[in-house]
């Protein structure tokens, strides 16, 4: 039995990013360019998945100096004012693929002199990337913080595994401080566990949801519920006793659901989950 979850892991990541770039990345990119950015707007342009070039002439050179480089010839017979972007994309998807140096050339085969631009200016090469390592950010200073998106990324940064509880514990109680609601306050705490997957402290976060007065709602959550789902698949494959017996289990140790909750989601009969439950530690 195969089940399609249209929403992977990995997106659940980027759609936590997305809903908060503007507040916890934009301060990090004024902060690693020293500049403070007056306006925005956000471009809504979609980049193709899969960009496909034939390029008219492609050679690896070996030369009698022992230089070893690939070499584009590329065919014209108009100007073409986007020619040198093209180029510059054939040299990008090449490079990637090839790892070695490229030599391109444009063999005008019009009437007319080409008279486009054949060089991209200083502030259109691409000259590398920031790194801006979330780990490595001070955890005290994300914890200070007057904005709830910025405090979430406590759990991703720096300091030592042994106080996880605690800056867990911290984290919540300062998330609880700054909130605007409870449905935002509910909102962040379920952002916290998807996060918390990161740095393999989801446990440790559901269980200290379980001792303070906080509710994070589990079951909403997709992996969640794709681990339910996985409990019941695998048990309809090694034998559906086994599988549901397992889901049950987890549903009790990881969750503040009763008997007839677990029932209902399982769909068994209350008096299985109350058996499960009595021989659970």
């Amino acid at each position: 039995m195969k089940m399609n979850h249209p929403e992977k892991e990995g997106n659940l990541y980027d759609k936590i990013f997305k809903e908060n770039a503007e507040s916890i990345f934009l301060p990090l990119i004024e902060q690693s360019m020293g500049i403070k950015i007056s306006s925005y707007k956000i471009l809504k342009d979609k980049l193709q998945t899969t960009i496909e070039r034939e390029m008219d002439f492609f050679y690896e050179i070996h030369s009698d100096k022992n230089d070893r480089f690939l070499l584009h010839l590329e065919f014209q017979t108009k100007n073409d004012k986007d020619m040198i972007y093209r180029m510059a994309e054939y040299h990008g998807i090449a490079f990637r693929k090839r790892k070695l140096p490229i030599k391109h050339f444009v063999i005008n085969l019009g009437t007319e002199y080409f008279n486009q631009k054949n060089y991209l200016d200083k502030n259109e090469l691409f000259e590398g990337f920031v790194i801006i390592n979330i780990f490595s950010l001070n955890t005290e200073q994300l914890l200070n913080s007057q904005i709830p998106e910025v405090v979430l990324l406590a759990v991703l940064s720096n300091y030592p595994k042994e106080q996880s509880e605690r800056i867990l514990r911290l984290l919540i109680e300062r998330l609880k401080q700054i909130a605007k609601s409870e449905h935002d306050f509910s909102k962040y705490l379920n952002q916290l566990l998807i996060l918390s997957r990161l740095r393999k402290v989801e446990d440790l976060t559901i269980k200290i949801n379980n001792d303070m007065p906080i509710t994070i709602e589990v079951e909403k959550d997709f992996l969640y519920k794709q681990g339910i789902e996985k409990g019941i698949e695998k048990g309809i494959e090694q034998g559906i006793e086994k599988g549901i017996h397992n889901s049950i289990k987890n549903l009790i140790k990881n969750s503040k659901f009763d008997n007839e909750t677990i029932a209902n989601l399982l769909s068994v009969d209350v008096s299985i989950v109350q058996l499960v439950r009595s021989k659970v530690k």
